[in-house]
């Protein structure tokens, strides 16, 4: 199956996605963890991305559509996949169908202080990358991952700033 999850940042799309990858033995292929891992491997692509999203905008389209393309062509996900944050706009829309085609669209829709309350209380493992919620799906102890046993974080763009700005 390949399916896109669409909807605004917290909405839980990375958290079903997790889930429904799990069960379909497919990757669950995130832009904002492809774009988090070129910048903390400081790549050329990495540098130019921090550049875009410390600010709070997006990615342009053409960079975007480019890095899915290139992650689609991988092994694990000639079987299928799942789309998280992408595609954004139409133009990027238009570049995925010329590249591949999609079984299903979920669209998880919520509203704007829903959004905000969410995102501030969203905490990330700065080892694994493991999603907590301070309300929703705490971690066992207080700002340490479940998981590995390392310190949880705020995201840059999950900052009233950058939240207001997206």
């Amino acid at each position: 199956m390949k399916f896109i999850f669409f909807g605004p940042p917290g909405a839980g799309k990375g958290t079903l996605a997790q889930r429904v990858a799990q069960i379909y033995q497919i990757p669950h292929i995130s832009t904002g963890d492809i774009f988090r891992t070129a910048i903390k491997a400081q790549t050329p692509l990495g540098k130019k991305i921090y550049a875009i999203i410390n600010t709070g905008a997006l990615v342009n389209d053409d960079v975007t559509a480019t890095v899915v393309k290139e992650r689609l062509e991988q092994s694990d996900a000639r079987k299928g996949f799942i789309l998280d944050g992408f595609p954004r706009t139409i133009l990027q829309a238009e570049s995925l169908d010329a590249f591949s085609v999609v079984d299903a669209a979920v669209n998880f829709d919520i509203g704007d202080a829903a959004i905000v309350a969410r995102l501030l209380e969203r905490r990330v493992c700065k080892n694994c990358g493991q999603n907590y919620h301070l309300s929703f799906m705490p971690s066992e102890k207080e700002d340490i991952c479940d998981k590995c046993g390392q310190a949880l974080f705020i995201r840059d763009d999950d900052k009233i700033e950058s939240i207001k700005n997206r």
